[in-house]
């Protein structure tokens, strides 16, 4: 019997060791802020020893203090989720930029490649709507002087036709994409905006 309580006793302090870090990082992710009944302010990860019974903010680690439980009203599952989504992405922003300079330095450097690219197709479409006014010239100058336009003439306009309208399609698809990157970096910028407001404000 003694035997089993050797054995027993260090796979359950291993087992306790274990369990630590789990709980230790669950901590780590927020911190809070209390206050006593004078007034004074002091900072804790242990809201359930230190902050028991005062008026307490749970807070990020970069000072963003979130809704206090007891004061949100009733939600809806999907209300929460939406809730918990913006969350994170609050602290993934926060995250990720110390400032909206570089917000806007990233926004630059992923708008490079797609600028590029409306770049190239918008050239290229001046190049083939260029050729197409040259060809129409040539049909009109026939259709003066009361000679057959060609059928290659034609044909050469029709394709041109066709291959301008599919460079417009890919220009414009283009374009949306640049647009789309745009609006998400400035909406990064403005939602830090908040978030900094927020912050000076506690």
């Amino acid at each position: 019997m003694r035997f089993q309580v050797r054995i027993l006793a260090p796979i359950t302090a291993l087992v306790a060791l274990m369990t630590i870090p789990a709980a230790g990082y669950a901590a780590e992710a927020h911190m809070y802020r209390c206050k006593d009944k004078n007034g004074r302010v002091f900072y804790t990860d242990r809201p359930d020893i230190a902050c028991r019974g005062l008026e307490t903010d749970e807070m990020t680690k970069h000072g963003l203090v979130l809704d206090r439980p007891d004061s949100r009203p009733l939600e809806s599952p999907e209300e929460r989720q939406a809730r918990l989504a913006q969350e994170r992405k609050d602290r993934a922003l926060l995250q990720s930029y110390s400032s909206e300079a570089q917000i806007e330095a990233a926004k630059q450097r992923t708008l490079k490649t797609p600028l590029l690219g409306v770049k190239y197709a918008k050239k290229k479409l001046a190049i083939y709507t260029e050729q197409l006014d040259e060809l129409r010239e040539r049909e009109a100058a026939l259709e003066a002087a009361g000679q057959a336009v060609p059928l290659e003439l034609i044909e050469n306009i029709d394709a041109t036709l066709s291959d301008i309208t599919k460079l417009q399609s890919e220009l414009d698809t283009k374009q949306r994409a640049v647009d789309r990157i745009v609006d998400r970096y400035e909406a990064d910028k403005e939602r830090y905006r908040e978030l900094m407001a927020r912050k000076d404000s506690n």
